[in-house]
Order: C-alpha cells, then structure tokens, then sequence
C-alpha cells in the first residue's frame, strides 16, 4: 500500500506533467497526468467557474493506494462515484465513510483533514468544491430546510456529512457528468456549458438531500442495495419483457418498497426508467444507421410503428425518420 499526501505526487510518480488548457477573468481548466510503473495511471483535471470548482480524477491503480490530506482546512463539497469506490476516513469522523459506485454525497466541515483509500483497480470520481461566501448566497433565504440544516452547521462550525452510500445517483445526475466529460465545444462555449451542468447537477443534488430530510420513510442499507441491484439490472436488461412482481420476487422487495424506493432514489419510476433506456438506444441505432424505423420499433417491443414513432418524439421532440432523413443528406453531401 503506497500512501500519496496532498504534496508530495513527485515522491511517489516519476512521470509527472501538468497543462494549464484555459484561462480567462472567469474560467481556469489544468490537467494533471501521473504514472508509475507498478503503482497507478491518474489524471486529474480541475475547471475553476466562479464559485465552484469541479475536480475530475481518473486512477488506475496495480495495487491499494492512499491519499492524503494533511492540512486542516474548512471545506464543503459534493462527490459523485462513476466507477470503483473509495473509503475515506475524516478527522472529525470515528467511521470511515465508503464512496461506492453510482452514488453521490454531501458535506460540509471545518476540518477537512483525512486519508483516502483507492481500493479498485479503476476509479472515476467528481467533487464540487463550493467557495464558502458563493455556497451562503445561494442557500440564503431558499426556502429548502436541508440548505437551512447546511448555513446552521456552516454558523456553529459542526460537520455535517451525507455518506455517499446513503444517495443513489440519478439517471440525470449521471447524464449530466457524461456530458460534461464528453464535451466537444472549445473555448468559451465550453466553460459555459459545463458550468450550467455544474448547477444543474447541484440543484438536482440538493432536490434530493431535501426530499430525503423531509421523507419519513426510512431506508435501510440492505433495502438501499437491493434498489441499487434493481436499477442495476434494468440498465443492462431493460429489452426483456419486465414487470413489478417479477421485480419484486428476484430482489426481495416489496411494491410498496420499489414503487417509492425507485422514486425516492432515482427520481424517476421503473417504468420511466425502462421507457428512457430504450428509446436513447432506439435513438443510437437510428443516428448510427444500424436499424431503421420499423426494424428499430419491433426491436424495443412497440406494437406498431406510430406507437413508437409519437413515443420517440414525445420524449425528444422530432419523429425517428429525422434521423433517417440526416443520415441521407449527410451521403447525399459526400457524394461526387
């Protein structure tokens, strides 16, 4: 187990470098690349927007790596966990709090000084970090009693902390991080973009955080798990012929349970889950030509071709044979 602290990356990595991509009176972006034969492959990209400040980190690792963060600084941020996990153990916590994939958390502490365990071979991990004086100014006068909870914990200096286990990730939430990982603007058009995804991703976080101290329903790991399965298998599943009870019996839940579970978690109903999945990969088939239409309607399942065709341009707002019709003006340009 190899132990990184926060300034000490050229004791550990022999191959270091570092870009600075943009910078304006507005937006900073840097990349970072380290490696070290045996040890990890890592990039970590930082974008300054006023306010926020979005950190990427990408590691690959041959074996447990520890981070650390040894100076104590006030801090407060959000995490979102695309791929592998992390343990982190704070100094102001007695347990460690474990950050797994496809979940997100919250927090805020006048002590952020701790280590942080790389246990995966492969992690993919978002943090936000809020400027102190910008996070009051939004969370002033909302109205939202989990922003109430934030600025009371903020005032008397006490650590407020939402595990990441205990927030599955949205549907959205993690449209909004491919997004802004895929990006293919340039220049200022892409700092605006990402910054609007940065608040859409904050607003859809503190949504949740609200609801969630509202709610009186109580979640139990376990039943927190076996909803994160459900999910889980209706992403690679989503094609078969699924119900509810047939849900319910292979996970061990309730309808009750997955009904609000499914809602309360994950923003969206199973059904509305499903409904999204097929029709963005009905969508991938049609821009990429490997089905047309009718061939795409039969594959997810659709009755008749006009089912699907008003069900696709309900959800995107143009009907599938656009898509068609785009691909036949773009050979049409390429053609001499």
């Amino acid at each position: 187990m190899d132990k990184i602290e926060n300034h000490n990356w050229s004791e550990v990595f022999s191959d270091i470098s570092y870009q600075e991509v943009f910078r304006n009176d507005r937006y900073v972006e840097a990349v970072a690349h380290f490696k070290e034969p045996n040890l990890a492959n890592a990039q970590i990209t930082t974008i300054q927007t006023p306010g926020i400040e979005l950190i990427q980190a990408n590691f690959t690792t041959a074996r447990k790596l520890v981070l650390v963060d040894p100076e104590s600084t006030e801090k407060i941020s959000s995490s979102f966990i695309l791929s592998g996990d992390v343990e982190s153990q704070f100094a102001l916590n007695k347990n460690p709090v474990v950050h797994w994939v496809n979940t997100h958390g919250f927090q805020y502490t006048p002590d952020f000084q701790g280590r942080h365990i790389i246990h995966n071979h492969k992690l993919q991990a978002f943090s936000l970090n809020y400027d102190n004086a910008y996070f009051k100014s939004l969370a002033q006068s909302s109205g939202m009693p989990y922003l109430d909870k934030v600025l009371d914990c903020m005032e008397r200096g006490e650590t407020l902390l939402v595990s990441p286990g205990e927030l599955v990730m949205q549907p959205r939430m993690a449209e909004l991080l491919h997004a802004m990982v895929q990006c293919k603007f340039q220049g200022l058009t892409k700092y605006l973009f990402i910054e609007a995804k940065i608040l859409e991703l904050l607003a859809l976080q503190m949504e949740q955080l609200n609801t969630k101290t509202n709610t009186r329903v109580e979640w139990s790991r376990a039943d927190q798990e076996r909803l994160k399965a459900v999910h889980d298998f209706i992403n690679q599943s989503y094609l078969e012929p699924l119900t509810l009870a047939g849900l319910c019996y292979q996970f061990g839940l309730n309808e009750f349970k997955l009904k609000k579970g499914y809602k309360h978690f994950f923003g969206t109903t199973v059904f509305g889950h499903i409904h999204r999945l097929r029709l963005q990969a009905a969508q991938q088939l049609l821009a990429t030509g490997q089905m047309n239409v009718s061939e795409v309607s039969f594959h997810l399942g659709y009755n008749n071709i006009s089912s699907f065709s008003e069900a696709f341009k309900k959800h995107y707002g143009y009907l599938p044979g656009k898509l068609s019709l785009q691909r036949t003006s773009l050979s049409a340009s390429y053609t001499f």
